[in-house]
């Protein structure tokens, strides 16, 4: 998805967190009050006491400090909004403050997802933005789905290269015809294992395998759903495991394996379609060559591949050194 301005206001997960610690602290401090001067022998004894009673002012003012408590959590939540444009990331305020420029959007070099554990589950967290030439990273904090607004500012950022791109796009039943081959890679699924028949989280690391050579070399298309013979086996299989069973529930999980395994801030160089081939839904990873060299980081460890023939092939420290001091020498 490509826009040219976006708007992020934090998760309403952050208004109850609010309205709990607020709630929490206005609610013991009546009692408080009540216990330390005594108020209610001392109201009783004033001359308001024969027009309201005591249990009927300590209602209204509960009341009061209710609507008080849930007031401020509101503005605190729903005032701060975070505008993403072309040219800067803002921190608007409301009309009370002056929008704060927090990053430019054109010297974003990384971004990185941090969510807790309550966060993973909830999926909300916070955007930790690297920029050229800023000494301190700036925070994009507590917003819903912040892997996917991570792609949409990577997609504002203009290329840094322009002359990088893809070989030419080919239709997919032409690609699938050819084979496999330097620009071309099947899968059969993302993380279904047709042949234990069972989920396999294990299978993320060939697809991410195959990615990286691919940024490493020229760039390439990776297909999902096509067996190494190029039979069109769809994606239903790994649909049916999903908890949204459908493509967007597909690139949910393509991306969160993407994120980690090789890094959000490698996202502008991908692409991801899901043409419909014989009447099934294949998943079409389209890969640009980066600009920068791209690890897989799978079991502990970090692995530099390249695309060789119609594999991708690790490369071994030296290796990697000459291979990255002439390809990215610029």
């Amino acid at each position: 998805m490509n826009r040219d301005e976006i708007s992020i206001r934090k998760t309403p997960f952050q208004f109850l967190k609010w309205l709990v610690v607020i709630e929490f602290f206005f609610a013991l401090l009546p009692f408080l009050i009540v216990f330390l001067t005594n108020l209610r022998q001392s109201y009783e004894g004033s001359g308001l006491a024969g027009t309201v009673s005591y249990n009927l002012l300590v209602a209204i003012g509960m009341t009061t400090l209710q609507v008080l408590i849930i007031g401020i959590s509101f503005v605190a939540w729903y005032f701060p909004v975070y505008q993403i444009q072309r040219e800067k990331i803002l921190l608007r305020r409301s009309n009370l403050f002056e929008d704060k420029v927090i990053a430019e959007t054109q010297k974003v070099s990384a971004i990185e997802v941090r969510q807790g554990r309550l966060g993973s589950r909830l999926d909300y967290g916070t955007l930790v933005i690297n920029s050229e030439g800023m000494a301190e990273r700036a925070h994009i904090k507590d917003i819903s789905n912040p892997a996917t607004y991570a792609r949409m500012i990577e997609d504002l950022i203009e290329p840094e290269t322009a002359g990088q791109h893809l070989p030419e796009r080919k239709p997919v039943r032409e690609l699938i015809a050819a084979g496999e081959g330097q620009y071309v890679e099947f899968k059969s699924s993302l993380m279904w294992d047709y042949r234990r028949e069972v989920v396999n989280k294990a299978l993320y690391e060939p697809v991410m395998k195959n990615i990286v050579g691919f940024m490493n070399s020229t760039g390439g298309t990776l297909l999902i759903g096509i067996d190494d013979d190029g039979v069109v086996l769809g994606l239903e299989a790994d649909y049916q495991v999903m908890k949204k069973p459908d493509s967007d529930g597909f690139e949910n999980v393509f991306s969160m394996a993407f994120n980690k395994m090789v890094g959000v801030e490698y996202r502008r160089f991908v692409d991801v379609a899901f043409p419909g081939i014989d009447g099934k839904e294949v998943c079409a990873v389209s890969v640009r060559s980066s600009t920068w060299p791209a690890y897989l980081r799978a079991k502990g460890s970090e692995a530099f591949y390249v695309r060789a023939g119609n594999a991708s092939q690790p490369l071994t420290v030296s290796q990697a050194a000459r291979y990255i001091q002439d390809k990215f020498k610029d």
